[in-house]
């Protein structure tokens, strides 16, 4: 309920400001709300003394009280990510020697970012080198070895069957070929450490030239000619900005009625008059134990490109509708400043003979004077742009657009009666958006004076 008086507050600041600005510009506005004698008689409303001022009658704006549902919707903030986005770390540490590429480059997976200094990286390579093949040449010393001693052992087990050599001497040569061969191994597993080693030197080296793990564009370079590269430093983040994931959190109760596959709306105060739709793709089902809040995720193509990562949007979710009520826009809302009371102002239509033609010379015309009173109200249902209300009827006439001026002991006003959808329109612009609706028409005016 405060949400919607807050946002009628501001509407109706804005709105009013245009208004004003469009009759001033227009040239109707003074004809409009000038002087109109009181039908009251001599002290009735807004009556003055005999001879007495007459009381002006204010102009304002009305929109007929319709009868209908209003769309669920929960209003959420999301984060836009590239859908496959990664950041670029070095896996050696060096100084950095050559740049290719730049913010805003799009770049292959496999494309070189960046070079490292690599000589220190090659002379541990040439070592290793050398240790696998000093490692080669134990493993070749150890296996002849072995062989000339299995070699002795055949002969001596020969002597000892024709009982020429002794059992002694059997046994001796036997532990020395046992020695021998696990010296064979050893010297086996030695080389297949240096060759590890050489590998991992090989690898050290390769990784001096940083090359993009992914496809996509550019961006956030942290990177510069004689910097110290470290595993800790963030060179370039990289991603494919075709796609994008929008990351919204929501609360363990929103959890209950949101569900994957439902419609959201996106929009944002830096693209006026743009929506994007679209839907809930996933949705984690693990609370943080420490928020009792959740991801959800909204996966969809940026063809336009006008989501950039890091930045955030309005995520508007709908999830029902609420039960048929009469519904007014929220610029209708407003508090009574001196009792606190919330309502609207109220306006009995009158007959389609007094009714306001469609226009007058562009501009919506005003009916004549018509009692008009405040209603006190309750909300039952609000929305973005309306909200479902009792104390109001269907086809009723609600001010949106005037309140201020209908304070005090006024009784009457004129009309001026906006159409619904247009209202709607009305309420979804920025207030820099007014403002170029303001100046539009104060071009328009000072084109007539010149010509």
């Amino acid at each position: 309920m405060k949400t919607a008086l807050q946002i009628s507050r501001l509407f109706n600041t804005s709105v009013l400001l245009a208004a004003f600005g469009l009759l001033a510009a227009c040239g109707g506005g003074s004809e409009e709300s000038a002087a109109v004698p009181s039908r009251g008689g001599f002290g009735g409303p807004g009556g003055g003394g005999p001879g007495g001022p007459r009381a002006v009658i204010p102009a304002v704006e009305v929109v007929e009280a319709q009868l209908g549902a209003l769309p669920l919707e929960e209003r959420l903030t999301g984060r836009v990510n590239a859908r496959n986005q990664t950041a670029i770390y070095p896996e050696v540490s060096a100084p950095i020697t050559e740049i290719y590429v730049d913010n805003g480059d799009y770049v292959n997976e496999g494309d070189p970012l960046v070079q490292l200094r690599d000589a220190e990286y090659v002379e541990r390579y040439q070592q290793a080198q050398s240790g696998l093949e000093i490692a080669r040449a134990q493993t070749r010393q150890a296996e002849a070895n072995l062989q000339v001693l299995q070699n002795q052992l055949e002969r001596v087990r020969e002597l000892t069957a024709r009982q020429l050599e002794t059992a002694s001497t059997l046994e001796n040569i036997e532990v020395e070929v046992a020695v021998a061969r696990a010296n064979v191994d050893l010297r086996m597993a030695q080389e297949n450490q240096a060759r590890s080693v050489l590998e991992e030197r090989r690898l050290q080296l390769l990784n001096t030239s940083v090359r993009a793990p992914i496809s996509g564009i550019v961006g956030q370079r942290n990177a510069e000619r004689g910097q110290m590269a470290t595993s800790n430093s963030q060179l370039f983040l990289i991603g494919d900005l075709d796609e994008v994931r929008i990351e919204v959190l929501i609360t363990e109760r929103q959890l209950t009625y949101i569900r994957e596959g439902m419609t959201v709306n996106l929009y944002s105060e830096n693209w006026p008059g743009t929506v994007l739709e679209s839907q809930i793709s996933r949705i984690s089902p693990f609370l943080d134990v420490n928020t009792s809040r959740t991801q959800a995720y909204i996966e969809m193509s940026n063809a336009q490109g006008l989501m950039r990562p890091g930045m955030f949007l309005n995520v508007d979710v709908f999830y029902g509708e609420s039960a048929e009520a009469v519904l007014i826009p929220n610029s209708a809302l407003y508090r009574d400043p001196r009792t606190g009371v919330e309502g609207v102002y109220v306006m009995s239509p009158p007959g389609s003979e007094f009714r306001p033609v469609a226009d007058v010379d562009g501009a919506p015309a005003v009916s004549p004077p018509a009692p008009i009173q405040f209603v006190p109200i309750e909300i039952v249902a609000s929305g973005r742009m309306a909200s479902g209300v009792r104390g109001v009827r269907e086809g009723d006439w609600v001010v949106t657009v005037g309140q201020n001026l209908l304070m005090g002991n006024v009784s009457e006003a004129r009309a001026r009666v906006i159409e619904w959808d247009q209202m709607m329109r009305m309420q979804r612009m920025q207030s820099r958006d007014m403002f170029e609706i303001i100046d539009a028409a104060r071009d328009s005016r000072q084109t007539l004076k010149d010509s």
